[in-house]
């Protein structure tokens, strides 16, 4: 009866034993290599299903719309971050990091036009990328060049040739105001606008320019020993008074000598700034006119810039070339003519000025 037994539980353990091995092995048989592929494939587009969706997602513009167009400004010296965050944060576009290899597909953040850009409703980054490539504001936009040197008086009238409805606005005066007040701060450049644009905003435009081109010079002018006023004030002059970047150098240094010695800086042009006179122009009551920047009466610098100089007068008067002159002139060929003597000056007047 025991020896029975034990080969019933002999038998069993025999079967429970094949059965463990005959199972696994019939399951790794049923797995074909379609199933292998299929499992592979699943495992490879599923993701590349999910990316392809998303990218879509934030490529097709916003759902909604806009309940006014939105005027979007961009200067010359936003980087590109900050052009497509601010676009992507006013709803325009759904990520500011494809706006941004988009615009890089494009040529970079250096092929972007400054300007300010209409937008009426959500668009794709493509069709926002394109149009900062191309310079499409989304309306007619006004061209205005303001060349070197030019003054706040003269800068209303290339404004008004251009948009002489501006005058109208309610706070035109005001802002007028404020642009005689930026005399020597606004960067003379060419700038585009909106056919409804007002002065104030042409007028922050190029301050805003002129704060980051002048950014760059804030150590040379520290080290000159002259304040960013006296700079811009000298640089003023150097662009009324001289034509070219080598001469505005000999002269700076010049001009800089007779306020030092505490001279008379004589100069005909701070006067024209006062009265519109060219230097062939002035009489003998003018240069005894009362007035602080007749600088044939005053001695320094006058109160105030007296046009908005461009980058090689401001460098003029930050970094001069030393020389030992006394007078100098411009001629009616446009030349300077420096001189040692007042006797050499006189001939040069007489020679070169009509």
């Amino acid at each position: 009866m025991q020896d029975q037994n034990n080969k019933s539980q002999l038998n069993q353990s025999s079967l429970k034993s094949s059965e463990l091995l005959t199972t696994p092995t019939s399951d790794v048989h049923s797995i074909t290599p379609v199933v292998i592929l299929f499992r592979i494939l699943k495992l490879i587009l599923i993701p590349i299903v999910i990316f392809i969706l998303v990218t879509i997602y934030f490529v097709l513009p916003p759902f909604g719309s806009f309940s006014k167009p939105l005027m979007i400004e961009i200067t010359s010296g936003d980087s590109l971050k900050t052009i497509s965050t601010e676009i992507r944060d006013v709803g325009v576009i759904r990520s500011a990091d494809l706006l941004r290899l988009m615009i890089s597909i494009n040529g970079g953040q250096n092929n972007i036009k400054a300007g300010v850009y209409k937008f009426d409703k959500p668009l794709s980054v493509f069709t926002v990328a394109y149009r900062l490539s191309h310079q499409d504001y989304g309306y007619s936009p006004i061209k205005l060049t303001f060349p070197e040197g030019i003054n706040s008086s003269t800068i209303l009238s290339i404004i008004d040739s251009k948009l002489p409805d501006i005058k109208n606005s309610p706070d035109f005066e005001a802002d007028k105001s404020m642009l005689i007040s930026k005399e020597g701060y606004l960067f003379p450049d060419t700038y585009f606008f909106p056919p409804n644009v007002d002065l104030k905003t042409i007028v922050n435009r190029m301050s805003a320019e002129f704060k980051r081109k002048i950014k760059k010079y804030e150590d040379d002018i520290l080290k000159s020993g002259h304040t960013e006023s006296e700079i811009i004030i000298m640089a003023s002059i150097l662009e009324e008074e001289v034509k070219t970047a080598e001469d505005r150098r000999m002269v700076a240094d010049l001009l800089w000598r007779r306020i030092k010695n505490g001279m008379l800086l004589q100069v005909d042009s701070t006067l024209g700034y006062v009265n519109g006179k060219k230097s062939k122009d002035l009489t003998m009551s003018d240069l005894a006119m009362n007035s602080l920047y007749n600088s044939y009466k005053h001695k320094g610098l006058p109160p105030g810039p007296i046009s908005n100089p461009g980058l090689d007068a401001i460098e003029a008067a930050i970094s001069p070339t030393p020389n030992d002159f006394v007078f100098f002139l411009t001629g009616d060929d446009g030349k300077t003519y420096f001189s040692k003597t007042y006797a050499e000056h006189l001939k040069f007047k007489r020679l070169y000025i009509r």
